[in-house]
């Protein structure tokens, strides 16, 4: 795993006594995009925000290249890094919400600018010339200067994609990114991640588009009740999975 964008081992995450990660172990390439499908409750939204920081595990390791944001000591007590390392963690990653997360009183290319200006540091006008840059790759040309309320679900989408690579992360992550849209809004959302993707954007997908998966991730992960029950080339798990599990599941998508 030494070379890996990001990874997490034998992790494990509970709320009280329901168990929602059982002993996860993924790790993630550069330039490897990996989708992540199975029913609702299976725990993939969990670990999405666990690999953020947005929960903290209860065992297990989770790393970003050679930073090791969370680690487990021999007496099964999890620690986080504080301060300028994770905030250099934090800076590889990037997370597209299912709910887009603009902020409502900014414009288009201030939600853009702010993370890269007052997390990052960075030169207003060279993240400005970016900004405008993604705004343009993202077919929001002439959407510069309204706010998210003035845009279609699929143009905050959109929008909430450049926000996530204006930081230039190493890892992008996608939780559900269409499952607030209809289905022609879902198709403008899907082109833009199937052009990153062609661009070797390293990227975890969270998804119910089974065609979209098995078109655009290297690598299809299928959970269920809080476990990795199999994993592979998705023509391997779309084609002939192995578990009936993964077979039952894929058989009411079809159906």
């Amino acid at each position: 795993m030494a070379d890996a964008v990001f990874s997490m081992e034998h992790v494990s995450k509970a709320f009280g006594d329901n168990v929602v990660l059982r002993d996860i172990s993924l790790a993630v390439e550069p330039g490897e995009v990996v989708a992540i499908i199975g029913p609702s409750g299976g725990g993939k939204s969990t670990m999405l925000r666990c690999a953020t920081t947005l929960e903290q595990i209860d065992a297990g390791t989770l790393s970003y290249g050679d930073l090791v944001v969370a680690s487990t000591d021999a007496d099964g007590q999890v620690s986080y890094v504080r301060g300028d390392t994770m905030r250099r963690a934090k800076s590889r990653f990037g997370l597209v919400f299912q709910s887009y997360n603009l902020f409502p009183h900014m414009t288009v290319l201030r939600n853009i600018m702010d993370a890269p200006i007052v997390v990052q540091k960075r030169d207003r006008s060279e993240v400005e010339q970016q900004a405008r840059s993604l705004i343009a790759k993202m077919g929001l040309t002439g959407c510069e200067d309204k706010v998210p309320c003035q845009l279609s679900g699929g143009q905050q989408q959109r929008a909430s994609i450049a926000r996530a690579l204006a930081l230039n992360p190493d890892i992008l992550f996608f939780d559900e990114p269409t499952s607030a849209l209809d289905p022609e809004l879902t198709g403008e959302v899907l082109k833009v991640i199937r052009q990153l993707a062609a661009e070797d954007i390293t990227m975890i997908i969270v998804t119910h588009e089974m065609a979209f998966a098995r078109d655009v991730a290297d690598r299809v992960v299928f959970m269920d009740g809080g476990m990795i029950v199999e994993e592979g080339a998705p023509a391997e798990v779309f084609g002939n999975p192995r578990q009936e599990r993964t077979r039952a599941f894929l058989a009411r998508y079809s159906g």
